[in-house]
């Protein structure tokens, strides 16, 4: 009886055999990045009809670009591990801090060069977010102000931040899938999920050299419970939304956010990396791995860098 063999596979293993569909895969998949910047675009366009497209949407920012050029900035997020860090010898130099860091001990020495809020939930006009609002208020004297472009109506109607300290900036299109090859805060930028990124941009559009990364913990994977901080309680007490349990939230849900959250840091370490400038992680642990790490008392300790130019993007 005769044995009928398998047929035998044959394998490629000549390089230019792959070459055809390595050509084909990169340009499907600058297609797909051509096809999400035009819908980014068109959402742009959709949410801020008036000269977004071809004309400065926010002018007035202009006033912000290279404010800092050759300076370093200090970023600080609300982490649990600003607890443990010395702050004071950051009085004088060029910070930028977010949502309730008006909490923080040493809030009046340092005197925060910005304040950022990313997040429409503490202009939403709900009683925990006015309640709020007002202690930034009292609390907050000589910072500019960086808040959503989109609750400046808001904003201006309700005399909830000076208008002479406020600066808005308006989002469009995802940070991760956004084609950065450049910062302009006088036009749209995509949509952060952190409000540390948006300190970044304003870092980089204000021409800083060095950006130094304080509080940026994110570990809420790790810690399943009510959200921490280095103050204690909740950001907004009370709110109908922001009730800060994470464990609410669905792990497959945080976990993709977390993806999205990285893959944003890493487009901006890239625009960062072009320009020259250095993004150092000074956080006291925490997770984010995507910046070179240091001793935040080294960098403090050390003499400060010299001011330079820093590179064209």
């Amino acid at each position: 009886m005769t044995q009928t063999r398998p047929p035998r596979h044959r394998y490629r293993d000549a390089p230019v055999y792959g070459w055809p569909f390595y050509a084909a895969r990169r340009a499907l998949r600058g297609t797909a990045g051509a096809l999400s910047a035009a819908a980014d675009a068109l959402a742009t366009r959709e949410k801020y009809a008036v000269g977004s497209l071809f004309g400065p949407l926010l002018p007035q920012n202009q006033m912000l670009r290279d404010r800092h050029r050759g300076r370093r900035a200090f970023v600080i997020g609300n982490g649990p591990s600003v607890a443990g860090q010395d702050l004071a010898p950051l009085a004088g130099e060029v910070t930028l801090v977010m949502n309730a860091f008006l909490r923080h001990p040493l809030m009046d020495l340092i005197r925060p060069t910005y304040y950022l809020f990313a997040d429409p939930l503490y202009f939403d006009g709900s009683d925990s977010s006015r309640r709020f609002l007002a202690d930034v208020r009292d609390t907050v004297r000589a910072s500019t102000f960086i808040a959503p472009y989109a609750a400046a109506p808001a904003i201006r109607a309700n005399g909830w931040l000076d208008p002479d300290r406020t600066h808005h900036v308006a989002f469009a299109g995802k940070l991760r899938s956004a084609r950065l090859r450049d910062l302009d805060l006088t036009r749209t930028v995509p949509h952060v999920r952190s409000v540390a990124q948006l300190g970044i941009m304003l870092a980089l559009f204000a021409g800083c050299s060095h950006i130094y990364l304080l509080g940026t913990d994110h570990d809420w994977l790790a810690h399943r419970g009510m959200e921490r901080h280095f103050y204690q309680g909740l950001t907004l007490p009370n709110h109908p939304v922001a009730h800060g349990d994470q464990a609410k939230h669905g792990y497959l849900a945080e976990a993709l956010a977390i993806v999205e959250l990285w893959h944003g840091y890493q487009a901006l370490g890239r625009l960062a990396e072009r320009r020259g400038v250095q993004i150092v992680n000074c956080t006291d642990g925490g997770f984010l791995d995507v910046f070179p790490r240091q001793r935040y008392e080294d960098v403090v300790d050390a003499p400060v860098p010299e001011p330079r130019v820093a590179a064209a993007a």
